[in-house]
């Protein structure tokens, strides 16, 4: 009975484990405005992956970055992209960012952060926007 007992415990022990990496691989890590910022000032290389619809890039972007838009395009884009590099991935709020975040992590991608907030929180903190106007 003490030996069905611990198999189950560890049956169910490996499966929890099991569902816990699951569930992590899946989390895209995000960083704020102020990380970014200070990766930026301390010339960290990372490539700045605007992805929001093109009126709100000429809006507002950061400076440095380059627009991706993240339509159906998007998956082709990215095959021609290094795994290598670091890449943040920014549009106005951080939703539209964290699911192109989601889908370059499902493709192998490993080094990918969204901007959380985005640019509105970019601009909130007080740093400077680029508006093609």
């Amino acid at each position: 009975m003490k030996t069905k007992i611990r198999l189950i415990g560890l049956i169910t022990i490996i499966f929890l484990a099991t569902l816990q990496q699951a569930f992590t691989q899946n989390q895209i890590a995000e960083i704020n405005a102020d990380t970014l910022n200070k990766w930026i000032s301390e010339g960290r290389k990372v490539e700045l992956i605007y992805v929001g619809t093109q009126g709100s890039y000429t809006e507002a972007h950061i400076s440095g970055s380059v627009f991706l838009p993240f339509d159906e395009s998007f998956a082709d884009e990215i095959k021609k992209m290094s795994g290598e590099k670091t890449y943040v991935l920014i549009c106005p709020t951080g939703g539209r960012s964290h699911r192109a975040a989601e889908l370059m992590a499902e493709n192998g991608f490993t080094k990918v952060f969204n901007l959380k907030g985005g640019v509105t929180d970019w601009i909130r903190h007080g740093f400077k926007v680029v508006k093609n106007k």
